[in-house]
């Protein structure tokens, strides 16, 4: 936060903050272990129903299985210790140290960012089964609100406060979604039956697999660097965008079963013609003093 804003709003923010970071502690690792068991009961219950009927989809589901009770438990994990991190940053934070702002604004995108990876594996066997609200809204809600009030509460004109809304919601969806993507491309391409050898289509896999999660890491990291306006978040935020728009959209012309691909095409495009834009880029580099 700026050193301009007022100390009511930022002890606001803070205690905002500090909250998040009690729950990403103390509550969300036992959320995100706790869906595990109840996703892989339903998986391993679809994967004998196709062994039965002969659908050779269950080898792409077995190896969902294992992607499942690891990633739940790295995102809970990594949201526990970025949560510890906010609790140390916490006075930096408030004295409107710009280090600071980066650190916790990648802090809270760990949970927003896992929370919203973890909503579809829920959805489709859980939710589809059994209804109900996907626990994993609440862990990406814990990320996200606190993301929004250190990006929002600033003193800081309404221009600025609609670049840095668009710029870092389309940072951490983009991120969000090539983390998933790419997730999904490895799932098929090693858990397809025919592997090691490629069947028709699958070899793109390969190339979405890997060039999604460069997106996803690149464009995380232009959080952090953003949040201290350093120029070095803007090129992260440009070509992280580039390759999640030409990775997305090459994987899906090959392998359009899902619009997946595309939608992760057209957010990076959003980030490139964003990045772009002279205002934009002028205003996500702006140092602001009192």
């Amino acid at each position: 936060m700026l050193q301009k804003t007022s100390p009511q709003v930022r002890k606001i923010v803070i205690g905002v903050v500090l909250v998040a970071a009690v729950l990403m502690i103390a509550v969300v690792p036992f959320m995100a272990f706790n869906m595990v068991n109840p996703i892989l009961e339903l998986q391993l219950e679809r994967i004998a129903q196709f062994q039965a009927d002969g659908n050779a989809k269950w080898h792409l589901l077995t190896l969902t299985t294992w992607l499942v009770s690891f990633f739940y438990p790295f995102w809970a994990t990594l949201s526990a210790l970025a949560g510890v991190a906010l609790f140390v940053i916490a006075k930096p934070l408030f004295k409107g140290e710009g280090w600071a702002r980066g650190l916790a604004l990648i802090c809270l995108a760990m949970p927003s960012i896992g929370g919203a990876y973890m909503i579809v594996p829920w959805m489709n066997f859980v939710g589809s089964k059994e209804g109900g609200f996907p626990p994993a809204v609440f862990i990406m809600v814990v990320g996200l609100i606190p993301y929004f009030a250190i990006l929002l509460a600033e003193k800081v004109d309404f221009k600025q406060k609609l670049v840095d809304f668009f710029v870092f919601l389309m940072l951490g969806v983009t991120s969000a979604e090539s983390f998933a993507n790419g997730h999904a491309a490895f799932r098929v391409l090693y858990g397809h039956p025919k592997r090691p050898m490629f069947a028709e289509g699958i070899s793109i896999t390969y190339f979405g697999w890997v060039g999604l999660w460069v997106a996803w890491i690149l464009l995380t990291i232009a959080i952090y660097k953003l949040g201290t306006r350093k120029e070095s978040g803007w090129y992260l935020m440009l070509i992280g965008g580039a390759i999640a728009m030409l990775v997305g959209g090459a994987t899906h012309y090959v392998r359009h079963a899902t619009v997946d691909y595309l939608l992760n095409s057209a957010m990076g495009l959003s980030l490139v013609v964003m990045a772009l834009i002279p205002l934009v880029k002028e205003r996500l580099l702006t140092k602001y003093t009192e």
